[in-house]
């Protein structure tokens, strides 16, 4: 319920916020479009002007640049190529200004044409008679006067004309251009009445869902008040159940490791009994033939004694293997190492297979060793699961290197690796792939326990090729733990 009053809230949001950018959005289209139109009339305006000024600058070519020259001729003020210079100069500015014309004019109505017709009549006449003083020095003054008086008179006619086209467009223009003025105007501001009121609703409806958010906040407190009371105790007692949990799963990993030990303990008796028996039956021999002699016993006692002690070190090596150890101190990465291979030496020798370590550097953590050796043999065991029954090369490798913060522990065996289906759940408790009068499941999990959250490290694992130092390339599992080189805080 919560959750949708505030999707509400945001939707009220993101509705007046659109509602502004509309209001801001039709202004600016309006204005734009009310500029543009102004733009389009300036434009049309100058497009009616720009022809009158060019006939305004034909009728004074004809009457200063063409007459005046050839008046001032006519006079003897100035000689014939003076003359012809100037005037050939202004027809063939005229013949261009024309084409401009011709070119710029606009909407021609019948008495535009008219004008025009008598313009370009007269045109022919005045070019005629200026080829005919350029070539021959010969003009009829009188003729050439009345034909540009007569051009100029039709000249200002258009002229007129189109002012009066221009001035008429231009005032309807400005009344439509008015009008659209109005309606921008009046369009603005009922949007924007409209938006204001619209924001106002919006707001009042805001601070209803807020009131209506605030009483169920005041609620929902009151029932967190009333939960939390009881909360500490629930807590603690979920806190205790959850280390019973622990403690019995822990115990649970203890016994399943005791009973491989016992198994490794097994191996590691087997020849030493059998030897034990050997020296007992040679005792018995020798006696029966009468020829037991004290140096014979004494050589025999004394083979006797040290099987005895191998023996016997074998169980401290496996007692110490189990005592917990209860304050962190300085470990040995390579002396963990080699305690769990040691206590697996016998197995590893039974399957045919092949343990190496390589160590770059020998490092120092601060830790737990007895754990840690733990957490090594679990994963060595593992690993040697997977390859008793394979046929070929049996190989473990143990790299060991560091950087400045961590060291970092790999084991890696060419078992095939592990199924992808089942490789996120190998570290979950009682999940094992085994039968189960072989595994309880409890191994790796107690292994992630211990390098997580016992040693502030981190475990995984990973499916990887490698060559296991030979030519072939292997499909392995890597085991990969990685410990802090300082103690975190």
């Amino acid at each position: 319920m919560k959750k949708n009053k505030i999707n509400k809230i945001n939707k009220i949001k993101i509705l007046i916020f659109f509602s502004l950018l509309s209001v801001f959005v039709v202004v600016l289209i309006s204005l734009y479009s009310i500029f543009s139109f102004k733009n389009d009339i300036d434009k049309l305006f100058n497009n009616r002007t720009l022809p009158s000024v060019i006939l305004e600058n034909m009728k004074d070519y004809y009457k200063i640049n063409v007459l005046e020259t050839l008046k001032q001729y006519k006079n003897k003020e100035i000689n014939f190529n003076q003359a012809k210079e100037v005037i050939s100069l202004a027809e063939i500015i005229l013949n261009k200004q024309w084409k401009t014309y011709l070119k710029h004019s606009i909407d021609n109505d019948e008495i535009d044409y008219l004008l025009l017709k008598n313009i370009s009549s007269l045109k022919k006449d005045i070019d005629k008679e200026i080829n005919r003083f350029v070539n021959n020095k010969k003009i009829n003054y009188s003729d050439i006067k009345d034909s540009i008086y007569s051009i100029n008179m039709f000249i200002s006619d258009l002229i007129n004309q189109n002012l009066k086209k221009a001035l008429s467009e231009k005032s309807m223009s400005d009344k439509k251009f008015s009008i659209m003025i109005k309606i921008s105007t009046v369009s603005i501001i009922i949007v924007v009445i409209g938006s204001v009121i619209l924001i106002i609703l919006l707001i009042e409806h805001f601070k209803k869902i807020n009131l209506l958010l605030e009483n169920e906040v005041k609620r929902k407190t009151k029932e967190l008040e009333e939960i939390n009371k009881n909360l500490e105790l629930r807590i603690k007692k979920a806190v205790e159940e959850n280390r019973k949990k622990d403690k019995i799963m822990f115990q649970q990993g203890k016994l399943a490791a005791m009973g491989e030990m016992l198994q490794n303990i097994a191996h590691q008796w087997r020849q030493p009994l059998s030897s034990l028996s050997m020296i007992i039956e040679g005792f018995q021999i020798k006696n029966q033939l009468g020829k037991l002699e004290s140096e014979y016993i004494q050589r025999k006692t004394d083979e006797a004694l040290k099987i005895a002690e191998n023996m016997s070190k074998t169980i401290d090596d496996f007692k110490n293997f189990f005592l917990p150890d209860k304050i962190k101190k300085r470990v040995n990465i390579k002396e963990c190492i080699d305690h769990s291979k040691k206590l697996l030496l016998p197995v590893l020798r039974k399957y045919n297979i092949d343990l190496i370590v390589k160590i770059r550097q020998n490092v120092n953590i601060f830790g737990y060793p007895n754990e840690l050796s733990h957490v090594c043999l679990n994963i060595i065991n593992n690993a040697i699961e997977q390859l008793k029954n394979k046929e070929g090369l049996r190989r473990v490798i143990i790299f060991v290197k560091n950087d400045e913060k961590n060291v970092i522990i790999s084991v890696i065996d060419n078992g095939g690796g592990v199924d992808e289906e089942i490789i996120d759940k190998i570290f979950e408790p009682y999940f094992t792939t085994r039968l189960k009068e072989h595994g309880s499941g409890i191994g790796l999990y107690m292994a992630k326990q211990i390098i997580e959250k016992h040693m502030q490290g981190i475990i995984r694992v990973k499916n990887i090729k490698h060559k296991m130092f030979s030519k072939k390339l292997y499909n392995c599992a890597m085991f990969e733990i990685i410990l802090p080189l300082k103690e975190k805080k």
